[in-house]
């Protein structure tokens, strides 16, 4: 086939969340050959925002500084300078207090901008995006294309298509669906507080970021009565630091790379991850002791003790902390991909919880509220968490670590099912797996190929189907926030290009 007739490139986007946004200004400027027409399949209201970034209560706070959140390749201060052009206010006065961090929904905003300049862009390089408002229910492919059932049985061919379905809802683990007083997912929390009396018992289920955001939207809100937060680790995140912005030296992914092609297996040891990491540490003038110290005080110190201690130390001398923030979006993935399965395994086992901890850290402010609740003694988290149950009068028996009590309200913020696939997409994520097209991961989502992110299923990765976000949990570990999506948006994008340039250039060979 003489490559001038042939049809441009058909490429479909399965979510149409902060991924997609990515992806699509990623294609907007690539002006690769062959790039054709890009749909969107996204049912749900948050169309371009997701679940992460909804339209909220002020109190949901985005958790990174705006300097250090992008949709964007290349341009990492891009929300900062949108929030300037807006007349948005952010990262003034103490770092601690309200304002420095802006509320999630004001990056939706951004985010829907950077949308629709992205499918302007396209537009006019004669790239239209549709936008399609129904579930993808099956996939399949055929001969060089894959073909995709939409809710209604349509059916839709595209060369390459991307699964950016986000993550799923928090599991009902006490079977509480449909019980009085029980909101089975927080968000959006403005929605979820109105329904709750100020004076109520209020339990959250959960020590995570989500939970974090329930209780100081109730706060917010002026709820009264006692919070409970219970889990069965009593894991809160730790608390963000003021940022430095060090230049990365050693802990990078072309020195992880070159440790693993010294081994006789292509891997690395957690020895050799260390190394890297301690040298990191010592170029910056930290002390590694700290750093590990911080990690093992999990589960030694009480969760508000060690929140207390974090918030005083925002402006520690020792950097080491933010030094391993800023380094893990960067090169996390990489290390992670890299460590032979038996160190992948014992970091799961022993450490997750506290390297997810001291990764994701909340904001200041939100460690504040949580100290002023707990001062004035209305907040106190629970480890050890075994069961809830709906009562037959009304709320609930809670059964964690040393107390069993009741309550009136539960408020369900755990983290989303291991298997990080949102109900909804289900089938379709189903129909991979059948397909041949891909396989579960067992410790969350897909298998994927970790430079290209492509799906693999049958021993092999297949070239036109890639998974970003959270459906690359299990093979990546690192994907949550902005920078490790957008460095996800990047490696998809170039592997598309250059799969699209190599064929056509086999076919003008041929």
């Amino acid at each position: 086939m003489n490559t001038s007739d042939r049809p441009p490139t058909r490429i479909g986007l399965v979510g149409g969340g902060a991924a997609a946004v990515c992806l699509l200004d990623r294609l907007s400027r690539t002006p690769g050959r062959g790039l054709g027409p890009i749909t969107v399949f996204e049912p749900s209201q948050n169309l371009w925002r997701g679940r992460a970034y909804q339209h909220d209560a002020d109190s949901v706070l985005a958790n990174i500084i705006p300097a250090e959140m992008s949709a964007r390749t290349g341009a990492p201060d891009d929300f900062r300078r949108w929030l300037d052009a807006s007349g948005l206010p952010h990262g003034e006065g103490d770092y601690a207090a309200e304002g420095y961090f802006p509320p999630r929904h004001v990056f939706g905003d951004y985010l829907e901008r950077t949308a629709e300049n992205a499918i302007g862009e396209l537009s006019l390089g004669g790239r239209p995006v549709r936008i399609v408002r129904d579930t993808v229910v099956a996939a399949r492919e055929a001969a060089d294309e894959v073909v995709l059932t939409s809710g209604d049985g349509r059916t839709h061919t595209f060369d390459y298509v991307i699964c950016a379905v986000g993550a799923g809802r928090p599991a009902d683990h006490y079977e509480l669906a449909g019980s009085p007083g029980y909101f089975g997912d927080p968000y959006p929390l403005s929605t979820t507080v109105a329904g709750i009396p100020r004076g109520a018992d209020v339990t959250v289920l959960g020590t995570g970021l989500a939970a974090v955001d329930a209780v100081v939207t109730l706060q917010a809100h002026g709820h009264r009565g006692r919070v409970t937060m219970a889990s069965r680790n009593g894991a809160l995140p730790a608390v963000r630091q003021r940022p430095v912005h060090p230049e990365i030296a050693h802990f990078t992914p072309e020195a992880l790379h070159a440790a693993a092609a010294r081994g006789d297996d292509g891997r690395i040891g957690l020895g050799d991850v260390l190394d890297l990491l301690v040298r990191e540490l010592a170029e910056h003038g930290s002390d590694p002791s700290v750093l590990l110290a911080e990690l093992f005080s999990l589960g030694v110190e009480a969760p508000l003790d060690r929140l207390s201690r974090q918030y005083d130390c925002i402006d520690a001398a020792d950097t080491g902390m933010r030094v391993m923030q800023h380094v893990v979006p960067e090169s996390g993935p990489d290390a992670w991909t890299l460590l032979r399965p038996e160190d992948q395994e014992f970091i799961r086992e022993t450490h997750y919880r506290a390297v997810m901890s001291l990764c994701c850290p909340m904001p200041p402010a939100n460690a504040r509220k949580l100290l002023e609740l707990r001062e004035a003694g209305r907040l106190r988290v629970l480890r050890g968490l075994w069961n809830v149950k709906a009562l037959s009068d009304s709320g609930f028996h809670v059964g964690a670590e040393g107390d069993d009590y009741r309550t009136d309200v539960v408020i369900n913020a755990v983290s989303a099912p291991s298997h990080r696939v949102p109900a909804q997409a289900r089938p379709f994520v189903d129909s991979l797996v059948e397909d041949g097209i891909g396989e579960y991961h067992p410790h969350g989502g897909l298998h994927i190929e970790p430079s290209t992110s492509r799906a693999v299923g049958a021993g092999r990765a297949h070239r036109r189907m890639h998974a970003i976000g959270d459906m690359g949990a299990g093979t990546l570990f690192f994907t949550s926030g902005m920078p490790s999506v957008l460095e996800r948006a990047d490696d998809i994008v170039r592997a598309v290009v250059e799969d699209i340039t190599a064929t056509r250039t086999g076919e003008e060979a041929a």
